[in-house]
């Protein structure tokens, strides 16, 4: 597995629409609209996402198959997260794009 970025605006969405709990995340806990990411980087080797904006880098890595390490949209710092959706969904779209 390798690491790959996507910029392209189309395979942007088309990453982020793979899982409809990372949608709902980036737009309801972090306040983002799709038009505000500019990159997403899918890293195969280390299983993890993580989204770009103008201002933040937002990373998605999941621990086991019911955790992932998240930021926290309050503190702004990474924490341990019980989110068995959002890991699966982590692993998919790294299975899927991550080379």
């Amino acid at each position: 597995m390798t690491d790959i970025s996507f910029t392209d605006r189309d395979k942007i969405y088309e990453v982020i629409d793979t899982s409809s709990r990372l949608k709902y995340l980036l737009k309801f806990t972090y306040q983002l609209s799709l038009d505000d990411i500019v990159s997403v980087r899918v890293d195969g080797d280390n299983f993890k996402v993580d989204i770009n904006t103008e201002k933040d880098m937002l990373r998605f890595k999941p621990q086991g198959i019911e955790n992932v390490i998240m930021k926290n949209p309050e503190t702004g710092i990474l924490q341990l997260t019980f989110d068995p959706a959002l890991a699966q969904a982590i692993y998919n779209i790294v299975d899927e794009y991550g080379g």
